[in-house]
């Protein structure tokens, strides 16, 4: 199956720009590929994925994963497996942006997004969530098979 994709779907997720590059639905299921675009001093939850693996490569800038308390920082280059089950947070602590390339095997995660964001011609703008949108996050998370937990 070839699958071209020249206008992604662009998402003010959480007060991050997410570009979906190759949904699930292109794949059936087998996995999805994202562009993260990393705010300075932004970090997701804490939280599990239960149904899949993210891989992540860093294409500029740096993030750090907290996974099982521990930070690890990924530069430019540089990529990193976090399994399922493991808790884990990415963050941009620097004071400039980060950009990587996020791939969940399976696929679902990007359903995730769609649910909790709008799809908008791109480039988004991000901006921080508001209540509501955190609200809709916490309550879509369970049936994703994410966690978010405190901290």
């Amino acid at each position: 199956m070839f699958v071209l994709n020249t206008q992604a779907p662009e998402y003010n997720f959480a007060g991050t720009r997410v570009r979906l590059l190759i949904s699930g639905k292109d794949t059936a299921g087998v996995f999805c590929m994202m562009e993260i675009f990393g705010p300075p001093h932004r970090a997701t939850p804490l939280h599990v994925h239960d149904r899949e693996e993210e891989t992540i490569t860093v294409l500029e800038g740096v993030v750090d994963v907290t996974i099982d308390g521990q930070q690890v920082s990924v530069h430019a280059g540089e990529t990193a497996l976090l399994p399922r089950n493991v808790q884990h947070r990415l963050a941009n602590n620097t004071d400039l942006p980060s950009r990587y390339m996020l791939v969940c095997t399976p696929a679902g995660f990007d359903d995730f997004v769609d649910t909790c964001a709008h799809a908008q011609t791109g480039p988004v703008t991000p901006t921080p969530p508001e209540p509501e949108d955190i609200k809709r996050m916490i309550d879509a998370a369970p049936r994703f098979g994410i966690t978010l937990l405190p901290g």
